[in-house]
């Protein structure tokens, strides 16, 4: 047989190969097989195989319209690219750090227009601190932050080419999210030419908070010509509508030595509520509850939604000061003949109340009458953003160039729906401000028959006949509903440039940076001197229902200052009138600041056999205040000695302004030790880097970060890489002086009998809960109920520091060129982690510690055992530990490659994936809490994509997995009835067609089988799942270039 029968046959051999394995792969993503997403290859069908992954963000290093970008007399080294990671310019873009990308073909092709949602298809991130869906922070509506890893927003850097962005994130206990996230909503994805995602790492280079990594947003450079586009997508069921128009228009002038590129976005995002989908409507749900006696398990699964029985939004009367109903019977509950509760119908009549299927909880049932509280929840965001943004640079010189970029976003966004105000026992004694109201039975809005009914059960009971209590949940008069609006401007200026010197180039830079963002909020709030007032109705002597003679308004402007009388049996009962008299527009308001100076050199240190060794080093300032004006709603009403009187429900708040500065600098050095042409036995090349950044913080003093690592390829298809990163979160504004404010919140109380055997030592757990006068079996309201509190700031605070480290293998193998797989070991461990305690930590640190330590003056309970208040706040007192594999595959080919026709276009197939092997926190001697294998972080994660392009057309396929999870990590699988959540599947397609003359037209259905959620439908995460609630979704999308 002869060598060139030999070669054939070896090439039909390699072509079955790449095909076996391009369908094997096809056919395990539309089946849910193990893998992961990658970026996808841009660009049409070419006559060659896309280029090889890791090259990919060297091609994106410039935009695709770039035209004539370089002039003939143009330096060289301007056109050098700085790779995420790095400060040192350079033609390779490998990094001894596991990276991801996202290019903005990726990002066109899903039909994203908020690139924190376009993010959330990463493996590597997990749960956002806040997004547009869900209950948002008080303070910030619409927010999007990334949270890489799920170690915290806070501990995700974001930049944009390469520098800091303004955070719009608040400095109260009212902001979503700790730190200084950057509200990537806050980005038009029209300007995005890529998005590099780069695991630790980027302290010693870019400053504090990049323990998780850094997010560096590169943005398209040179553009040249116009790209106008429209798009609109809504559910299958006609709702949650969506609008995007965006422009970008660019141009080269002077004979390409400068260039001009402006991009106008706008987005308007229609929101909805939980109400508006069965999944997570609290009225007709799943959900799970404390379990009826002679169960196995503690946590039962309900169905039929979850509703409280001792308030309605209605109105509950009752004859004394306590609950209406517990475990199905009436207890204070003004009744029937018949011996039935009685509660107020919609019309404001009395009617028997529904008792639905009972739980091992007295504070809620199954179905039935009652508050469905799972009703009253945000579920998306209303949004409108309008950003407007301009770049621009121009060569002074041939060695000389000038860089502007300068931002405007105006970004309105609505929290549709809150928990309401409530009055109930379990928040306070009758008459006081959350507790029973306190009604006289001659009150005119009562029918006589149910006032004769009230007064009779009062008789019966020994009562005064003249008064009776309700419990009520105002959902009509206060629906925790707020708008939030945020303006952003940014400007960046500086030069940059090189020069010759001792027969070396150096590069250099020089950069300014000025953001600001100022957010406002309207918030619609109770006053309860007025609400009193309008409650206590009677008649005058015309026969008119009017305020009770002798009343004082509040010292705070309402809508009306004319009291009206409130009807509050019923629902919606109330006039316009009234309402108007009980309402006041809270208008807190925050505005944060950045300053930053930049300068840095680099060049080449010494020529080595193996290439230039090369060097960066700079100095960097950056001053960051914030302030926060609570309004005078919450500000609250001084009482002439220093202290305060709340005007709501809120304690009294205060303003809060503080800021920070640093002086830094850093270094960095890339030697090559080997390079190919070298020809050294068993190293094709060795490359070592390192970097190191001294950093000094008014605040937190002085503080090294350092990182070393370096790759190692002992034949061209094999790459070995590896760092040691030691970084660094320097403690936010909003951590050290966010103002004290009342906070509502629950608890796993660890001397409640469902956790008494849990924590690192149950001996040392019951034993201080007996000490503390706890015996059991003990049932705490406070798991199933929030409890009244206070949350601040902490001026003590020091830096969070990371020791962290990866190693990996990238294979390219020669004879499959196309072919790119990548896989790292990713370790990070935390000491001294910033955290906001919550109230299930404080205990836990209380009652797992030693006897009586400072942890147990945060909280206080009352004679029988229940905690009646906590204060949380932010303590350098957690360690936390994340260990993970994070993989990526890439694979495009050209299908006549397979012996196919050259018209029969190419495929680009892609997988990224993350293994989680450990991730817990730990606060103080408390118990480990593990996150990993939970609802918000599944242990095996992936993302696929099969990309089909032929001309014009192209079509997507995506498929999204999550492994299955469990509904609570940190208890027993024996706890819950249903304690697994079934693995999830979830598949996402695009089809496109560019046609001639620059025209374009996209459709998009996202969850293209309509997934749903997994059995047990309970317990699960809203953001993660929120493609299966939200439904089939189209998008259209149509542009124009030119």
């Amino acid at each position: 047989m002869g060598r060139s029968t030999q070669s054939s046959l070896f090439f039909q051999k390699l072509n079955r190969l790449r095909l076996s394995l391009m369908v094997g792969a096809a056919i395990g993503t539309v089946g849910a097989a193990s893998g992961a997403w990658a970026q996808q290859q841009g660009g049409e069908a070419a006559p060659t195989p896309a280029p090889a992954p890791q090259m990919q963000v060297a091609q994106a290093a410039s935009s695709t319209d770039t035209g004539d970008t370089s002039g003939s007399q143009q330096s060289s080294s301007l056109n050098e690219i700085v790779v995420t990671g790095s400060r040192i310019k350079r033609t390779n873009f490998d990094t001894m750090q596991p990276a991801e990308v996202m290019g903005a073909d990726e990002i066109s092709k899903r039909g994203f227009t908020n690139l924190g949602q376009a993010l959330q298809e990463l493996p590597a991130f997990s749960v956002p601190g806040n997004s547009p869906v869900g209950s948002q922070g008080s303070f910030g509506a619409g927010q999007t932050y990334v949270n890489l890893y799920n170690l915290g927003s806070q501990r995700t850097l974001t930049l944009v080419n390469g520098r800091r962005f303004v955070s719009s994130a608040s400095s109260s206990i009212f902001g979503a999210v700790a730190g200084s996230p950057v509200d990537l909503s806050a980005i038009p994805t029209s300007l995005v030419e890529r998005v590099d995602v780069m695991a630790v790492g980027g302290a010693p280079t870019y400053g504090s908070d990049a323990i998780a990594g850094t997010v560096n947003i590169i943005l398209k450079k040179d553009y040249q010509g116009a790209d106008v586009s429209v798009s609109s997508g809504l559910s299958e069921y006609g709702d949650a509508a969506d609008y995007n128009a965006s422009a970008v228009l660019g141009r080269n002038f002077n004979n390409g030595r400068g260039n001009i590129t402006v991009a106008v976005q706008y987005d308007k995002q229609n929101g909805l509520t939980d109400e508006d989908r069965k999944g997570t409507a609290g009225s007709a749900g799943n959900f799970f509850g404390s379990a009826t006696k002679g169960q196995t398990f503690t946590q039962q699964l309900y169905s039929g939604g979850e509703h409280y029985n001792v308030f309605t939004n209605t109105g509950m009367p009752m004859v004394d000061d306590g609950v209406p109903i517990s475990r199905g019977k009436a207890s204070s509950a003004i009744t029937n003949d018949a011996g039935q509760a009685l509660f107020f119908g919609p019309n404001g009549q009395l009617t028997p109340f529904i008792n639905g299927q009972l739980t091992g909880s007295s504070l809620y049932q199954a179905g039935g009458s009652g508050f469905p509280i799972g009703d009253f929840g945000n579920l998306l965001t209303e949004s409108n953003r309008t950003q407007v943004t301009l770049l621009s640079h121009y060569d002074l010189t041939d060695h000389i160039r000038f860089n502007t970029e300068l931002w405007y976003g105006h970004l309105r966004a609505a929290n549709l729906r809150d928990q309401p105000y409530y009055n109930t026992a379990l928040f306070g004694n009758a008459g006081d401000v959350n507790g029973n109201l306190i009604l006289n039975t001659n009150n005119p809005y009562l029918s006589a028959a149910d006032r004769q009914t009230i007064i009779n059960n009062l008789t019966a009971n020994g009562a005064d006949p003249s008064t009776f209590y309700m419990a009520r949940a105002n959902t009509d008069l206060a629906t925790g509903a707020f708008r939030t609006t945020t303006d952003i401007y940014r400007v960046v200026t500086g030069l940059e440039g090189d020069f010759s010197a001792l027969n070396r180039t150096f590069n250099w830079e020089v950069t300014g940076t000025y953001g600001k963002s100022d957010t406002s909020n309207d918030d619609r709030q109770l006053v309860t001197q007025n609400f009193f007032n309008a409650i206590n109705a009677v008649r005058d002597s015309s026969g008119n229902i009017v305020c009770a003679p002798g009343y004082t308004n509040a010292a705070i402007a309402t809508l009306s200052s004319t009291c009206a009388p409130l009807n509050v049996f019923g629902i919606n009962q109330a006039s316009k009138a009234a309402t108007d008299y009980i309402t006041a527009i809270a208008h807190p308001k925050q505005s944060n600041a950045q300053y930053d100076v930049l300068a840095d050199i680099g060049g080449t240190i010494i020529n080595l056999p193996a290439g230039d060794a090369k060097f960066s080093a700079g100095y960097e300032y950056r001053r960051e205040t914030t302030a926060f004006d609570p309004g005078a709603f919450y500000y609250g009403q001084p009482n002439g000695d220093g202290t305060r009187t709340q005007f709501g429900n809120s304690i009294p708040i205060d303003p809060v302004a503080g800021e920070y500065h640093t002086n830094e600098g850093f270094t960095e050095v890339n030697i090559p030790v080997v390079a190919p042409d070298m020809k050294v036995p068993l190293i094709y090349n060795l490359e070592l880097e390192g970097s190191a950044r001294f950093v000094d913080n008014n605040l937190t003093g002085t503080f090294w970060s350092y990182t070393g690592g370096g790759s190692y390829q002992p034949i061209p298809d094999i790459k070995f890489r590896g760092n040691y990163t030691r970084s660094f979160r320097a403690p936010a504004v909003t951590e050290a002086f966010s103002p004290k404010g009342q906070i509502f919140d629950t608890a796993n109380d660890p001397c409640d009998a469902r956790y008494i055997n849990g924590g690192p030592n149950p001996a040392q757990r019951a034993a201080n809960c007996a000490a503390a006068g706890i015996t059991q079996p003990f049932t705490s309201n406070i798991v199933d109920f929030t409890i009244p509190g206070t949350s601040s700031g902490n001026p003590h605070l020091q830096n969070e520091i990371a020791d962290s480290w990866t190693v990996g293998t990238v294979l390219r193998p020669r004879y499959i060129p196309s072919l790119t797989l990548s896989a790292d070991y990713i370790s990070i461990d935390i000491s001294n982690e910033i955290s906001q305690l919550g109230a299930t930590d404080l205990l836990d640190a209380c009652y797992d510690g030693a006897p009586g330590n400072s942890f147990c003056s945060t909280f206080t309970r009352d004679s029988t055992g229940q905690v009646t208040s906590v204060s949380e706040g932010y303590y350098n007192a957690a360690i936390e530990s994340f260990k993970a594999l994070q993989a990526e595959l890439n694979y495009a080919v050209n299908l006549s490659e397979f012996g196919l026709p050259d018209n029969y276009g190419a495929v680009d197939f892609s997988v990224n994936y993350l293994h989680t092997f450990s991730h817990y926190y730990k606060v103080g001697t408390g118990d480990k809490q593990y996150t990993v294998g939970g609802v918000q972080e599944p242990r095996n994660n992936f993302t696929a994509n099969i990309d089909y392009k032929n001309g014009g057309l192209d079509f997507l396929w995506q498929t999204q997995y999550y492994s299955e999870t469990r509904i609570s990590v940190n208890t027993p699988l024996s706890n819950y009835q249903y304690p697994v959540m079934d693995p999830y599947v979830m598949y996402n397609a695009s089809v496109g067609y560019e046609f001639d003359g620059g025209y374009r037209l996209r459709f998009n259905v996202d969850n293209v089988l309509n997934s749903h959620v997994p059995f047990p439908q309970a317990g699960y995460s809203t953001t993660r799942y929120f493609s299966s609630i939200l439904g089939r979704y189209y998008r259209l999308t149509a542009g124009y270039k030119f």
